[in-house]
């Protein structure tokens, strides 16, 4: 598995700065190549940092962060691990699910992935991953060029993100597998909530997605809300009546 966000220090001098905001700013080095993380995903990673880097002290973290893609492009599971701040995890975790994978990640996909081999005694590629054997899990994995975001003078995040492209059946045995989550009906209202277009919207607090802010309560109440405060009024959580939002 490979980091997909690391934090280091690096000179100014190598790279170019691209303006996205007043608060945390994204860099790409002057030598990138390949691929990068779509605009959209890498402007909701710099609200992240924008919104909790702050609390971070000064210095560098390593972020461990596995992306799992199907053949079909749909992020279907994100795993982190050494982030120093469950918020800005959280909010990673979010970013990231909700990122479309580019066509020409796609395409590249299509010239590389091999068909699925034969069962041999019975036995699925993906059920011979369970007991064993998890380099077949991972079909294609793509490289994205660094994006670094930094936080003033003290904090700069390095993101070496890739993508673990796997078959559709084999990324549905490893989810089950690896994400606790999957029986959690919060998790499932969240994802269900993230493909609605109010997702990019803000909530309550600057930085969150409505989406977000129902799943937090639904977390603290164990079950999803109809509706969470905003600053003026109501939001309702309730992304699957028509017309939606109220």
């Amino acid at each position: 598995m490979r980091t997909l966000l690391s934090l280091g220090l690096l000179g100014c001098a190598t790279t170019a700065l691209v303006p996205l905001g007043c608060g945390a700013k994204i860099r790409y080095p002057e030598a990138s190549e390949g691929p990068r993380v779509p605009d959209a995903t890498a402007e909701r990673l710099r609200e992240c940092v924008d919104e909790f880097g702050g609390d971070l002290p000064r210095g560098y973290y390593v972020f461990d962060v596995a992306v799992r893609v199907d053949e079909e492009g749909r992020v279907v599971d994100v795993v982190s691990k050494g982030v120093p701040h469950a918020d800005l995890a959280g909010c990673m975790r979010i970013a990231l699910r909700a990122m479309t994978v580019p066509e020409d990640l796609l395409r590249l996909r299509k010239l590389r992935l091999p068909a699925s081999p034969a069962p041999a005694n019975g036995q699925t590629p993906a059920e011979g991953g369970l007991v064993g054997h998890p380099g077949v899990l991972v079909v294609v994995a793509v490289a994205l060029a660094d994006l670094i975001i930094e936080v003033g003078p003290a904090v700069i995040i390095v993101c070496a993100a890739s993508l673990e492209v796997s078959k559709a059946d084999i990324v549905e045995t490893v989810r089950k597998r690896d994400d606790p989550d999957d029986d959690d009906p919060c998790q499932e209202h969240l994802n269900a909530c993230l493909n609605k277009p109010l997702a990019d919207r803000p909530g309550s607090v600057i930085g969150e997605t409505r989406c977000k802010m129902c799943f937090d309560k639904c977390r603290g109440e164990k079950e999803w809300p109809k509706s969470i405060p905003l600053t003026r009024g109501k939001g309702s959580c309730e992304y699957w009546l028509p017309g939606w939002p109220r």
